[in-house]
């Protein structure tokens, strides 16, 4: 499999973290033509690497009061059946689960909480399961540019997420969306990249309009575009989750968040209510580097029990409409 070089590496996390960055400034950042960056973009489309664009976005803004995972134990031979049903309720996300008693792991968006339970009753109802355990996300730190793609890391990576940090406190913000922010969403939800002005002859207003409303969101932390990638093209396997809990005396600090941003390859940090206190998740090219991960996880102060599933990588990630970081 081709490695994927320094200036690809940079590339790839740049666009991760910022989807509609233009090829100038990716250049002024790494020194170099804006002609080669554009020449390794088009490299990395060919070979499948690159493989579209999607957006992030702040489901609280949009009339969401929150999320949550879904841990959904069946018997074997069922998971596909279940997984099936499970996908056909509006706002539900499953994924199947190895090394896990619970098999399946889902992800419901909620627009009111009291849906939460609406859909364990469906669950228990039309699914013969053995177990379900339920937790609420209370805050989110999605970072796709963590991947580790070289050895190497660019010096302005180092202090990258005390910038992050200060850019979330506006996510709390209100926000007013409309139906044309939505429609606006809703294009770039299906191609990050869409100019501004393909945008526009399709909903039927000015490019600049379209330009001032995704500035606004964009400002408001409501939405984030990111490329999406193949991860299998650059050597991942899977996708680890693990769920932490921590002792009370320790706490759950934004310093213990960082730590766990601090750690190579892992892609999202979930704040949770409930027996575990972290959904972390991490992706892996072996089973080397999964044990790297969990003991680098483990070396971390106050944490007193870790639960580790895998599942499978899909061939575009990020996948669509994830949440947005707001811790």
């Amino acid at each position: 499999m081709p490695k994927i070089n320094d200036l690809d590496s940079q590339i790839l996390k740049t666009l991760l973290k910022d989807g509609r960055i233009g090829y100038n400034e990716i250049a002024k950042q790494n020194r170099v033509s804006k002609n080669k960056v554009w020449k390794r973009c088009r490299v990395l489309e060919q070979r499948g690497v690159i493989s579209g664009a999607t957006i992030q976005i702040n489901f609280s803004h949009f009339g969401f009061e929150g999320l949550a995972t879904l841990l959904i134990a069946v018997d074997a031979q069922l998971i596909e059946q279940a997984m099936d049903f499970i996908e056909k309720i509006t706002e539900v996300r499953a994924y199947r689960q190895y090394n896990n008693v619970y098999n399946i792991r889902a992800v419901a968006t909620l627009r009111d909480l009291n849906e939460l339970d609406h859909i364990k009753e469906l669950i228990k109802r039309k699914l013969p399961t053995t177990g379900l355990k339920t937790y609420i996300w209370t805050g989110v730190r999605n970072i796709p540019e963590n991947l580790n793609l070289t050895e190497s890391m660019n010096p302005a990576e180092e202090n990258a997420w005390q910038q992050e940090r200060k850019r979330v406190q506006r996510s709390n913000e209100l926000v007013t969306i409309d139906p044309l922010d939505n429609q606006i969403v809703n294009k770039l939800t299906m191609n990050g990249r869409s100019s501004f002005t393909e945008i526009a002859k399709e909903i039927k207003v000015s490019t600049d309009t379209v330009v001032k409303r995704y500035h606004k969101l964009r400002e408001a932390d409501s939405i984030k575009v990111c490329v999406q990638i193949n991860p299998k093209q650059i050597g991942y396997s899977s996708i680890l989750d693990f769920n932490i809990a921590f002792t009370t005396l320790g706490g759950l600090s934004d310093t213990v968040i960082d730590s766990l941003t601090q750690i190579p390859d892992v892609i999202v940090i979930t704040k949770i209510s409930g027996d575990y206190d972290v959904q972390l998740t991490a992706m892996v090219r072996d089973v080397a580097e999964s044990f790297a991960i969990q003991d680098k996880i483990s070396r971390i102060n106050g944490i007193t029990k870790i639960e580790v599933s895998a599942r499978k990588i899909r061939d575009q990630w990020p996948t669509a409409m994830q949440y947005i970081s707001t811790i």
